[in-house]
């Protein structure tokens, strides 16, 4: 055989294994690989896309705009919740807000995010598997720098004495009534009957004693006052109740003795008029 023909078969043989070889990553992505070519993303509008490792489109990235200070609801929803995705959040200057790689357990990832006004940016990452996704960004304007300030660290009185203390009813064995004995309530009845208004969280922090602080969606517009009690949909009138300890025109303050990992992905809440 020929140096000529064996140098054609080797050139062959280099093309196909070329042609056989892994995709790079990024190499189908288009131009939204990179933060430049960022797609929009509308505000309480759902948006459909698709990322694939397989086929080198690894990377989506999308923006929205923020004209006031509040707290942003991103979820993405997974046709595939195998899908090995990396979601990165960040601000107009390229800080990263939160970042979370996706569980396949899961059929959405939820972010709650603090966003100051300017353009965000979202960053889809995946290394493996294929999915199509729905994205979602939801808005509430709250001015929650104006409420870290007024945060209640200690207070002389307990706002939550009425609320009774919900440990153990062993570790209260010592204090006794004295003259006449109210009716005994079976544990584990229903909260008291009447009106309520429901709120929503939109951040939970430490609180003073292990407790949390909440602040609600819902203020002053909507009926609310200081010294209002009410109780964390889920978790029920003892484990989660709270008190009202600060209200605004359209938020307003609560603390709580529950624990910030006990109120976990919780957010709905009703106080009582």
């Amino acid at each position: 055989m020929s140096v000529l023909c064996l140098a054609t078969l080797w050139g062959c043989a280099l093309l196909s294994g070329c042609g056989g070889g892994e995709v790079k990553p990024d190499s189908a992505s288009g131009e939204d690989f990179e933060r430049a070519g960022a797609q929009e993303l509308f505000l309480d509008k759902l948006t459909d896309d698709y990322i694939d490792a397989e086929a080198g489109d690894n990377t989506d990235w999308k923006f929205f705009k923020i004209r006031q200070r509040g707290i942003l609801e991103l979820t993405i929803y997974w046709d595939q919740k195998r899908v090995g995705s990396i979601i990165d959040v960040r601000d107009r200057f390229g800080v990263l807000i939160d970042s979370r790689r996706h569980s396949a357990e899961l059929e959405k990832d939820k972010m709650d995010l603090k966003v100051e006004p300017g353009t965000h940016f979202v960053r889809l990452f995946t290394d493996r598997g294929k999915s199509v996704y729905t994205i979602e960004a939801k808005f509430q304007p709250f001015d929650y720098k104006a409420t870290d300030d007024a945060i209640p660290e200690a207070m002389e009185d307990d706002p939550l004495a009425e609320l009774g203390d919900p440990r153990p009813v062993e570790r209260r064995r010592s204090a006794r009534p004295t003259g006449r004995r109210a009716p005994p309530t079976r544990r584990g009845a229903p909260a008291p009957s009447g009106p309520t208004v429901d709120a929503r969280i939109t951040r939970v922090v430490n609180g003073p004693g292990g407790g949390a602080i909440l602040y609600l969606n819902a203020g002053e517009a909507d009926g609310l006052k200081v010294g209002q009690t009410g109780f964390v949909t889920g978790l029920g009138p003892t484990e989660g109740a709270f008190r009202i300890v600060k209200v605004g025109r359209k938020f307003a303050t609560a603390q709580t003795r529950a624990k910030p990992s006990t109120i976990a992905h919780r957010r709905q809440v009703k106080v009582r008029q």
